[in-house]
């Protein structure tokens, strides 16, 4: 076997027993640095348990995220953890039923609520927002996706509820919706600034959009934190080393990845998963680009 270099074949052995231990995961942009870190907790899981791990991207289209969902079917994976923004409720539903151990992550659908581990987003968004009133911020611009998915909507009313909170009903001009990465940032900056409201702060969709907001106000000479304060949103290994280092929700992607990974292969082998909450909270990281607006 060493001189031969001899490796055992996964996929016979799948054949002969009838069982391949393979873990799919359909996941977002695999360049966007969450979903590299969702990735990352389904890996550890897989890797834990002896499953081998396919991932296939949906990259946010819905024909992309069905055909992407069909081949991890095909191929044989029999546990899939699946992001999906743009696919429907009633096919993700329909999915489930001839799939009975796909899990979702960051998507929650009541009737499949035991197979879905997601995120207070509204809590979060509402709490992103207060950080900024409670600094004496009022004239606050809502940042987010241009994609109808239930994350916006989700933090669009968390946001809407802190502003409420203040009394304060915020302008539909306060809301810019642009593309969740960093040049829908850039061109939120120059909305933001093309508008002449008088913004002292941001609440972004996510950090990269954070991110690419910094860039084009820099260049504009708009100063951070001095006269604009900023949360983004994920908390992704580049929020702590941008100039300056943002404040921002962060989302635990990697521990749900890793719960709903766990859940896949125990409604596999089906077990009886133990008690566990599948609803995660985000946590406010502090940094330095909010500032007390006096």
């Amino acid at each position: 076997m060493r001189e031969l270099n001899y490796r055992r074949n996964a996929a016979a052995l799948a054949l002969a027993k009838r069982s391949g231990n393979m873990l799919g995961l359909l996941t977002g942009n695999l360049a966007d640095p969450f979903f590299a870190r969702l990735a990352r907790g389904v890996e550890e899981v897989a890797r834990q348990q002896g499953f081998r791990l396919m991932v296939c991207s949906g990259g946010h289209q819905a024909e992309l995220e069905k055909s992407g969902l069909d081949f991890l079917i095909n191929q044989g994976c029999e546990a899939i953890v699946v992001h999906a923004t743009r696919l429907p409720d009633q096919d993700l539903i329909r999915y489930s039923t001839h799939t009975p151990a796909m899990v979702l992550v960051n998507r929650y659908i009541p009737s499949i609520a035991p197979r879905c581990v997601w995120l207070d987003n509204q809590s979060a968004a509402r709490q992103a927002t207060q950080h900024l009133l409670e600094n004496g911020h009022r004239c606050i611009a809502c940042i987010t996706s241009d994609l109808p998915i239930d994350d916006r909507q989700q933090r669009l009313e968390g946001y809407r509820l802190a502003m409420a909170e203040f009394g304060i009903t915020p302008e539909k001009s306060w809301i810019i919706s642009v593309p969740f990465n960093e040049e829908g940032g850039e061109t939120a900056a120059r909305k933001l600034l093309d508008s002449h409201i008088p913004f002292t702060a941001a609440f972004t969709f996510n950090d990269v959009m954070a991110a690419g907001m910094m860039r084009a106000l820099h260049q504009q000479g708009v100063v951070l934190p001095e006269q604009l304060s900023l949360v983004g949103f994920d908390d992704v290994v580049l929020a702590r080393y941008l100039f300056p280092a943002l404040t921002t929700m962060h989302y635990p992607i990697e521990r749900m990845a890793r719960r709903a990974a766990l859940l896949a292969i125990e409604l596999h082998q089906h077990q009886t998963p133990p008690p566990r909450s599948l609803c995660f909270a985000a946590e406010l990281i502090e940094r330095d680009s909010v500032m007390r607006n006096k």
